[in-house]
């Protein structure tokens, strides 16, 4: 049987699938978490702070399982390469690193596909697609010389 739903047969779609639900849980229960404290429940309260974390620590779990799964879709790239945008935008160390392995997994997957220009991309984000701009000792070199 074949599908072609790319969440359906795609790893890494199917990961970003699980995010999206996850952080949708998350919202609902902000919001009831946010009716809770109006109506001054406090028992409420802490469950639905429980659950709030719990959803939170899936979602990141979900991520870490995103940059690890490789993508067989073009669904899966972009999805991929729209979590390292987000990881990026977190500026922690972890999700830097993170956003790293999952530009490089798109980078890979849209290469082998023939859907990925190296020099307009390159150009385009301003990074060197999967690798490090700089190797660590010439970063503390340029930090010395500042």
């Amino acid at each position: 049987m074949t599908t072609k739903d790319p969440i359906e047969f795609c790893p890494a779609a199917a990961c970003a699938a699980a995010i999206v639900r996850l952080e949708g849980f998350g919202a609902q229960v902000a919001r009831l978490l946010t009716e809770a404290k109006l109506a001054h429940s406090p028992d409420l309260m802490s469950q639905l702070e429980a659950i709030a974390e719990e959803l939170m620590l899936a979602a990141d779990d979900a991520r870490d399982r995103l940059s690890k799964a490789e993508a067989v879709s073009s669904a899966g790239a972009m999805a991929q390469l729209l979590a390292a945008i987000r990881d990026v935008r977190v500026r922690d160390d972890a999700e830097r690193e993170r956003a790293k392995d999952l530009e490089a997994k798109a980078v890979r997957f849209l290469g082998a596909a023939d859907l990925y220009d190296a020099s307009f991309c390159n150009t385009l984000s301003q990074t060197r697609l999967g690798r490090r701009r700089c190797t660590p000792a010439a970063h503390e070199e340029a930090q010395l010389v500042s």
